[in-house]
């Protein structure tokens, strides 16, 4: 039977998810294995094959691979990015430095700063100066490049990151300056600033341009070794030459592999993408359009909210102190998630996170030596893991071990129980996320109870009912394959473009003619960049956003727009103020407002995959969905009363029906994730795939 293949992987910290989608039957496969902090691209290879294998299937018959990872946002915590170099305007050499004054830590003689991306000696500048109307006020001295291009090889530099002030008026001096570097730094990575965003913002812009060098020979070395093997015929998945490599983006979009070796920053914070972006679209599968997503892995939670199917998308974040000016979707990230370790502060309260036991040595109950108790060594004593059975397909679980730690770290000193400890655990690690779901909801204007709860990735669904009761929330859905969702939304996202340009002048003096004679060169950059990409003219679609902000204001919102509406000028304000009043609770239609920055999107569609829907059946389960039962133990509802031991049915996901109903508790288990339901919870399995809940309240 011919088969044709797409497959993606998602690497994380703990696993690689692998998923592999033959669109000729429909059907899906999925592989979890562990990660291979050595080499990522040998698990992610050995990932693929195992979900390939399933179908019956060989690489040669793969038609597409998508793949996110953690590789830049690694590099960028670890610190372990290339050796880098920077190159400014005289005057301004310690722009990085610097920074912003709006620093919440700034009075904390306690707060260690992490490690700078580039050394104070390796901050170089040269005399030229190009004024913020794009005129050249003075020359760009060359020989002040050639200077600093000598000390940097003296230095041994392997990547330099180039930035001059109003370079996005006027990118002269910076490409001059580049191509100089270029020819005396052979085989360094240089990158300008006016590559990688044309805005104003200069410690915004410099930071962004400096991080994507770091990064680009690492991205370079390990996208090369992983295209390698992926096309390798004796070890490798023997992939075709002709097949396309596709990479997520941080704003929940793909982009080429060679794209992603010159552009590396556009994959920090990309590992959670594609997550939300599965989310977004089998939430409306079943009809569901506004949801939070709460992506629980190894080591953090993940957490984002999507209005009207759309995830929001921000400008501006921030990783390990360093800020970033990309495309970015709007996440919340927590140091709470599987191997979350517990702890007792010097006031004796229970503590759990930041800190992770990571992969390596991982919780207790992997049995890789790992000595403190953790979120997973928890869930494994209360019963919600079953003691036999193999995380991710594969992974033997070590009860005594769990149940060891958890007694000697906390119960003992806390004078209690090792169930009240394990639920104890809990309880703080879902409060931890609760205070990540109110920032960006109750904190941004939005009610959560209006929103449905989607907890996804190996350990979402476990938590997802206590997390949507404390904010009551009165559903989750769990969506197909929850362990592997960050995997599935490199299969169904569409190709995505940003051209960026600055423009600041008040609304008042501008007209629509004006406005459109800015942003139709971006426009045709896109649509120019998709034809390049070999996309049909049916399948492209162009966004364009106005950066908006009252004037005298610092900060912007991005406006959508329909460009191609003859009124859409005329409506810009009254957007803006509807969306200054829901960010900021306020809004005042008589103040002047004023325009400083365009982005206009070229998005390619991809035929997205036909995802399998569920067979009708009655209420109640098929008896093949039965999996049997096993004492699992229960938090109450109310904190002051005891939890209890209940004998607690156990089904199989993969035989459950459309419109099969089970009330909790309850336990349903699948290869990549376990959902639970707690006392009262009632779950309905939707055609869709997705498992709705009703939450006990």
């Amino acid at each position: 039977m011919v088969k044709k293949i797409r497959v993606a992987s998602d690497v994380g910290g703990t696993f690689t998810d692998s998923i592999a989608y033959d669109e000729v039957s429909g059907t899906i496969t999925v592989s979890k294995v562990s990660t291979t902090p050595e080499n990522r691209a040998k698990g992610t290879v050995e990932g693929l094959k195992r979900a390939i294998d399933q179908h019956g299937a060989s690489g040669n018959e793969v038609d597409y691979v998508g793949h996110g990872m953690t590789t830049a946002t690694n590099a960028v915590i670890q610190r372990n990015g290339a050796l880098t170099a920077f190159l400014t305007n005289h005057g301004f050499k310690d722009l990085l430095e610097i920074g912003r004054q709006n620093r919440p830590t700034l009075f904390d003689i306690s707060i260690v700063k992490p490690g700078a991306l580039v050394d104070p000696e390796l901050c170089f500048t040269a005399r030229g100066r190009i004024d913020a109307s794009g005129l050249e006020v003075e020359p760009l001295n060359e020989a002040d490049v050639i200077q600093a291009a000598q000390a940097m090889h003296r230095a041994g530099v392997k990547a330099v990151g180039v930035l001059f002030l109003h370079s996005y008026a006027n990118p002269g001096h910076e490409q001059r300056a580049r191509a100089l570097l270029e020819q005396h730094l052979p085989g360094v990575h240089v990158c300008a600033s006016t590559d990688v965003s044309r805005e104003f913002r200069e410690y915004e812009r410099a930071s962004t341009t400096v991080l994507n060098a770091y990064l680009r020979p690492v991205m370079d070395r390990y996208l090369r070794s992983l295209y390698g093997m992926l096309v390798d015929e004796t070890d490798g998945l023997a992939l075709r030459n002709d097949v396309p490599v596709m990479v997520m983006d941080a704003a929940g979009g793909l982009m080429s592999l060679e794209s992603a070796r010159s552009r590396p920053v556009s994959t920090v914070l990309s590992g959670p993408a594609g997550g939300v972006v599965a989310s977004a679209h089998v939430a409306r599968r079943a009809g569901i359009d506004h949801i939070i997503t709460m992506d629980i892995g190894g080591t953090s939670t993940d957490i984002s909210l999507i209005r009207k199917g759309r995830p929001e998308i921000t400008r501006s974040a921030v990783l390990e102190t360093v800020p970033i000016r990309i495309p970015v979707i709007d996440i919340n990230a927590i140091g709470a998630g599987g191997g979350s370790i517990a702890w007792i502060d010097e006031g004796g309260a229970l503590r759990v996170g930041p800190m992770s036991a990571e992969a390596v040595p991982g919780p207790a109950c992997y049995g890789r030596g790992g000595e403190r108790p953790t979120v997973t060594d928890a869930n494994l004593v209360l019963g919600r893991f079953d003691g036999k059975s193999r995380l991710g397909g594969s992974l033997s679980l070590n009860v005594e071990a769990a149940f060891r730690v958890i007694r000697d770290a906390i119960a003992e000193p806390l004078d209690i129980t090792v169930y009240e400890a394990a639920a104890g655990i809990l309880r703080v690690a879902h409060s931890n996320i609760v205070r990540g779901i109110r920032v960006v909801s109750v904190e941004r204007g939005y009610d959560p109870r209006d929103f449905a709860l989607v907890p996804f990735g190996g350990a979402g669904p476990m938590h997802g009912s206590p997390v949507a009761r404390e904010l009551r929330m009165p559903r989750v859905m769990i969506p197909p394959t929850p362990g592997i969702l960050c995997a599935m939304g490199q299969l169904i996202s569409d190709l995505r473009h940003d051209f960026v340009a600055t423009h600041i002048a008040a609304y008042a003096d501008q007209t629509e003619e004006d406005m459109s004679e800015l942003v139709l060169p971006l426009v045709q950059q896109g649509l120019a960049r998709l034809e390049r990409e070999g996309i049909a003219p049916e399948q492209r679609q162009i966004e364009v956003r106005l950066e908006v902000r009252y004037v005298g204001q610092s900060y912007d919102l991005p406006i959508l727009v329909d460009f191609d509406a003859r009124d859409y000028w005329k409506t810009l304000p009254v957007l803006f103020h509807e969306a200054h009043q829901v960010r900021f609770g306020y809004a005042d239609p008589s103040a002047p407002i004023e325009i400083v920055g365009i982005n206009v999107t070229a998005i390619g569609r991809i035929d997205t995959p036909v995802l399998p829907s569920l067979a009708h059946g009655g209420s109640t389960p098929p008896s093949q969905a039965h999996a049997g039962r096993r004492k699992i133990y229960f938090e109450p509802l109310d904190a002051h009363a005891k939890g209890q031991l209940f004998n607690t049915p156990v089904y199989r996901r993969s035989e459950l029906m459309a419109g099969n109903v089970i009330t909790g508790p309850a336990i349903i288990e699948e290869v990549s994730a376990t959902t639970v339901l707690y006392p009262g919870d009632v779950l309905t399995a939707h055609e869709s795939g997705n498992l709705i809940v009703e939450v006990a309240q």
